[in-house]
This record gives C-alpha cells, sequence and structure tokens, in this order.
C-alpha cells in the first residue's frame, strides 16, 4: 500500500465504528436503530475502502468515482438520526424511502451509463441536501429545546445545545467531503477521515448519553374527564402539590408525573402553567427550587452540594447555573450577602 498511515486510519476507522453498531443495537429505541445502522454502514464502507486502496485500484478515476458515489447511500441516514433527534416521531417509512432512493438511483446510473456528469449530478445533490437538512436541524434545536420546557424539570442528558457545535462541525466536514470526493489523493482522503473519526467520537458520547423523549412527547387522553372538567378543582390541586407536597423537590420531576398525581393528563396540565402560572414547566418548578434553595442558604449552615440535593437539582454544577441565572449571583455570594445583612443584637448589662 502506497500510505502506510492509511491503512492504520482504515483500520482504527473500521474498528470504531464496528463498535458502535454494537454499542448503539444493544440499546432500544429507534434512535439508537438507526445510529446503528448507520454506524454499521460507515464500518462497510472503510472495509470496501481498504481493499480498494490495497489493490491500488483507487488510481482509476472511474473507480475512485464508484466507490464515492455508493459511500452516499450513508448521507440520508444522518438526516434520519437528525430528525429522529429534534422532531422524534417524525420519521416515517415512506420519508426514508423518498429520500434514500436518490442517493441509489444515481450510483447504479453511473454505474451502467458510466457517464461522470451523473457522479458530479450525485455530489452536487449531495451537497444541497446535506445543507437543507443542516440547516432544517439549526432551526429546529431551539423548538426542540422550547418543548422540552413544557414537559420537563430538568434539560441533563435531553437538551440538544451540544448539536449545535457538531453542526457548525459538520459544514466543515460537509467541505472536506466534497473536496475529496472531486479530488483523487490519497493525502485528502487521510484529512477527511481523521476529521470524520473524531468528530463522530464528540457524536458517539453525546448520542449515548442522550434519553429519548419519545413517552413524554406523545400525548395521553383524559383518564378522568368528568373530574377534570372542573379547572378550578384542578388548579387547586396542582397548587396542592407544590404548597403541601413540595413535588418540586424531586430532581427528575415531569409534567406527567403532575399529571398523574392530579388525575389529569398532560394536555390539561400543560394548560395550567402557559395560562394561569403565566409561564412553562421547567420555569415554573425551578423557581420554587430556587426559593426553597434560598432558605437553606439562609438558615442553614449545609454545604452548597448538600442544597442542591435537598432542593431538587441532580447535581451541584447545574444548581449553581440555574441558580446563577434566576438570581444574578453564585449561591455561594448569595449566602455571604444575606449573612451581612442579618441584623446584630447587642446585650447591655447592667452594673
Amino acid at each position: 500500500m502506497e500510505y502506510l498511515g492509511l491503512s492504520y486510519i482504515f483500520g482504527l476507522s473500521t474498528i470504531f465504528f464496528g463498535m458502535m453498531t454494537w454499542l448503539f443495537g444493544r440499546r432500544s429505541g429507534l434512535l439508537y436503530r438507526t445510529v446503528a445502522i448507520l454506524t454499521a454502514t460507515l464500518a462497510l464502507g472503510y472495509v470496501k475502502d481498504f481493499i480498494v486502496a490495497e489493490t491500488g485500484m483507487y488510481s482509476n478515476p472511474r473507480v475512485w468515482d464508484i466507490t464515492t458515489a455508493i459511500d452516499m447511500v450513508a448521507v440520508p441516514m444522518y438526516a434520519f438520526v437528525l430528525t429522529e433527534l429534534v422532531r422524534p416521531g417524525l420519521l416515517s417509512r415512506r420519508s426514508v424511502i423518498v429520500q434514500e432512493l436518490p442517493f441509489v438511483a444515481l450510483p447504479l446510473l453511473y454505474i451502467i451509463l458510466g457517464n461522470r456528469w451523473i457522479f458530479y449530478l450525485e455530489v452536487g445533490f449531495a451537497a444541497v441536501y446535506g445543507t437543507g437538512v443542516l440547516i432544517w436541524t439549526a432551526v429546529n434545536i431551539p423548538r426542540y429545546n422550547r418543548h422540552l420546557k413544557q414537559l420537563y424539570s430538568y434539560t441533563e442528558n435531553i437538551n440538544l445545545n451540544w448539536l449545535k457545535v457538531i453542526l457548525y462541525t459538520f459544514y466543515v466536514i460537509l467541505g472536506l467531503w466534497i473536496f475529496d470526493c472531486l479530488v483523487i489523493h490519497l493525502d485528502m482522503e487521510c484529512v477527511y477521515m481523521l476529521c470524520n473519526l473524531c468528530l463522530w467520537i464528540v457524536i458517539s458520547y453525546f448520542l449515548y448519553r442522550h434519553q429519548s423523549v419519545m413517552g413524554e412527547l406523545a400525548d395521553c387522553k383524559p383518564e378522568q374527564p368528568a373530574e377534570i372538567a372542573d379547572e378550578y378543582i384542578l388548579a387547586a390541586k396542582i397548587e396542592k402539590l407544590f404548597s403541601e407536597e413540595h413535588i418540586y423537590l424531586n430532581p427528575n420531576l415531569k409534567l406527567s408525573d403532575i399529571a398523574i398525581a392530579a388525575g389529569s393528563n398532560r394536555t390539561y396540565v400543560s394548560k395550567f402553567f402557559n395560562r394561569d402560572a403565566s409561564t412553562n414547566f421547567y420555569e415554573y418548578v425551578n423557581g420554587l427550587r430556587i426559593e426553597h434553595a434560598c432558605r437553606l442558604l439562609t438558615e442553614t449552615d449545609l454545604t452548597i452540594q448538600e442544597v442542591a440535593q435537598k432542593s431538587g437539582f441532580s447535581s451541584g454544577s447545574v444548581f449553581s447555573r440555574v441558580f446563577s441565572k434566576h438570581k444574578d449571583r453564585s449561591p455561594s455570594a448569595y449566602r455571604a450577602a444575606s449573612i451581612n445583612r442579618r441584623p446584630e443584637f447587642h446585650i447591655f448589662y447592667e452594673w
């Protein structure tokens, strides 16, 4: 082989994507099955490219074009993963077939007809398609995160802020990929594969930690329509859960938990927060947690970590971030200021 380093990168990439296929394939859910199919496709693609490189066929422009055209079958699979991340449940069998069809038909046409303009057409179509998917995803990430705050009192391992950075990196990878398709040079292939591998290490880390929200996003019918018809009764039940039972101290509290406890469903309970409380579920619950934390910081000597745990936060770092947002200062600064504000008592002795 011309480049020993290229052989090493091929082997490293094949092993990595093979391991990711096994890792995500063991998890349940459409998102993880889609990721497993994508990583398996990438692993097989690297095996194919390694064989082509070892036999020296990379020097043949037509072979290079055919192998690259076949690799493009994975492009829509990236879109499927992104779709399942930002719009869970939107992906359908019909949309999968429609999006995948051009990336199967164009390579076949190129192999049969041998017209290189078909290859250029596929590269251009993939670039436009990929850019469109990236823009669509970037627009839908804030929408997804806003919707989460209607359903969850926490955002750890469910929000998609990490995906923004990856999307920006995708633009660089997309540019390298297009250049790699058009320029037959093994050095360029090495650069592209290394960048893709590094990106996928980050993606795999966040994807594995990401929790499915499908159960919460799917609405349910009211179990007791006669009881929840009276909105005042529902409001009283919800207020009791927060004021007397302090349900907000549960760090994993979800809107569905409130619905179950109040004998209602998510639709009715969500309306209560949006209309009566004039805020979303996330802000409402964390506002109560912060006020509870303020009392503990002022009246006790608990550590910041202990205050976080007793106030319903999953970790001290999350508590500090949310507290600083609400109070414009850190928990430690708030405690120090409250100590300085305490009145001093002077005892006078009569002699």
